[in-house]
């Protein structure tokens, strides 16, 4: 009779009789920021297998927070008030906060007596769950390729230092080097600020240097900086990767569009939507391989294209 008839349940009474909304409140701090699409995307794959349904707010602070990565504690009433309204109005079930940055946002989510699990970015509060991806052990593994390679002089264009995965990209980095049984060279590390034009600057002031040995590779900490190192070699007549190998991190699409395509690490977003997904879904029901779990670290891995030269003479 229900295949007959199309029926389908009034989800509003049988929300009232359960005093269950089946909805989860995704609360995204931009929609526009890099990461938020495909972690939506995961977290939507996953819902769909599941009775919930998911209702999605954007704070839209993209724009506000851009170059002030720490600075999320005066956005604190913002993100209260719309959690407010997810849980009372909206009657949620459960929140998913999807940050837009890489940082610790201890504090900024108070207890609201339901699940919530913040996504992207880490929290220490004992009343959170988090799901966010890997820096340390992938930058090791890409600076250990350089130095399989053949490479020795190796500049690495950082985030800005004081942030969490420029300090865990650089932990891993050293991780290599002391396994190589080399030295890491503090001066080699040159601080950006995530964007194109800091990446050229930062290599151009290092080739404009007279009676200094040129870098064989450079390892950028995001796809951005990495091509704006590479306008700076080919503006200084040298090439990519013949003279200077270049490595990213990120895996934008326009890693993939530059000559030499470029090789870089790529954040599995997707998986780190799905599991967060996954991980509230259960701790609702209460079972589950995720359902006592407070901190999941999704693995990244290593994209190879053209621009590392793979075998060359120590110089």
């Amino acid at each position: 009779m229900i295949a007959k008839t199309g029926y389908q349940p009034n989800l509003v009474a049988k929300n009232l009789r359960t005093k269950k909304s089946n909805s989860i409140g995704v609360l995204v701090e931009d929609i526009l920021a890099f990461p938020t699409s495909r972690i939506i995307n995961g977290i939507s794959e996953y819902m769909e297998s599941t009775d919930y349904h998911i209702l999605l707010n954007d704070l839209r602070m993209l724009e506000s927070l851009y170059d002030k990565y720490n600075q999320i504690i005066h956005q604190k009433d913002k993100i209260i008030k719309q959690l407010l309204y997810l849980i009372h109005a909206a009657k949620v079930d459960a929140v998913i906060y999807v940050g837009m940055f890489d940082r610790d946002v201890s504090g900024i989510i108070p207890n609201i007596n339901k699940p919530v699990t913040i996504v992207y970015s880490t929290s220490e509060d004992a009343h959170t769950s988090f799901v966010t991806y890997e820096n340390k052990d992938i930058s090791t593994q890409m600076m250990r390729y350089l130095i399989d390679a053949g490479h020795r002089h190796i500049v690495v264009i950082s985030g800005p230092i004081h942030t969490s995965p420029t300090q865990l990209r650089l932990e891993g980095i050293r991780k290599a080097f002391d396994e190589a049984g080399l030295t890491f060279d503090n001066s080699s590390v040159k601080a950006g600020d995530w964007g194109r034009d800091s990446g050229y600057h930062c290599i151009k002031e290092i080739l404009k240097l007279k009676n200094k040995k040129l870098p064989t590779a450079i390892f950028a900490m995001n796809d951005f900086m990495a091509i704006g190192a590479m306008d700076a070699i080919r503006e200084a007549g040298l090439r990519v990767p013949e003279d200077i190998s270049v490595t990213g991190f990120d895996n934008r699409s326009v890693s993939d569009l530059v000559f030499p395509k470029l090789t870089t690490v790529e954040i599995d977003l997707k998986s780190v939507g799905f599991t967060a997904a996954q991980m509230t879904a259960e701790k609702l029901a209460g079972s589950g391989r995720y359902m006592q779990e407070r901190k999941i670290i999704i693995p990244s891995k290593m994209i190879f294209r053209n621009s590392v030269c793979e075998n060359i003479l120590y110089r």
